[in-house]
């Protein structure tokens, strides 16, 4: 009888230590899937550091019914000497980040989203992205490609 409860109770304490080590494995395994798909989306973002080909056929057929959302004369959004400076690797100066302003919403739909820490904006004929250090990523320069 004693060995028939010893028993009982070493199956009861096998299916208790089971049971919990699952409790806290799945959630764990759960977390490393979502991870691991988090890093897949992530990636397609990371390597979206430039505009493509997509993104320059998409903003074309979006600027063909929206000339009038650029600012093309000389003032507070724009200045002719500022325009050799919109190229990779140009970080904006403190004046040239005063014009910028966000992205028309429907453009912006649009695009790629842009990779964690960069974001889009316009400034004179230009879409431009730019990372937190307001560092020139790449540029769509509609006066001139479309």
């Amino acid at each position: 009888m004693v060995e028939v409860i010893l028993m009982n109770i070493r199956r009861f304490a096998a299916v208790t230590t089971f049971a919990l080590s699952m409790a806290v494995a799945a959630p764990v395994i759960h977390s490393q899937d979502r991870d691991r798909r988090d890093e897949h989306r992530d990636e397609g973002r990371r390597d979206h550091d430039r505009f493509d080909d997509r993104d320059r056929a998409a903003a074309r057929d979006w600027y063909r019914d929206h000339h009038d959302a650029f600012r093309h004369d000389e003032g507070r959004y724009w200045h002719r000497d500022w325009e050799p400076n919109i190229r990779e690797g140009y970080v904006l100066t403190p004046a040239m980040r005063g014009a910028i302003r966000p992205i028309p919403r429907d453009l912006y739909g649009r695009l790629a989203p842009p990779p964690r820490g960069y974001r889009y904006v316009m400034i004179g004929d230009h879409i431009v992205l730019v990372d937190r250090g307001y560092r020139v990523h790449d540029a769509l320069h509609f006066e001139l490609n479309f």
